[in-house]
């Protein structure tokens, strides 16, 4: 996936529900991420990166 920017959308790939990046884990594990609508991290490889049209 591509480097990741605050406020990318992200689509859960099992359900199609549309989320915002916020930030990398603190954890050491570089596949969990924050999103701005969950308060616990997500496993990054269950989502993908929504391109935009611009």
């Amino acid at each position: 996936m591509t480097q990741l920017k605050k406020g990318d959308k992200l689509r859960r790939i099992s359900d199609g529900k549309l989320f915002t990046y916020f930030s990398q884990d603190d954890s050491d594990d570089e596949n969990y991420i924050h999103v701005e609508e969950m308060l616990v991290p997500v496993y990054l490889p269950d989502f993908e990166k929504e391109e935009s049209d611009e």
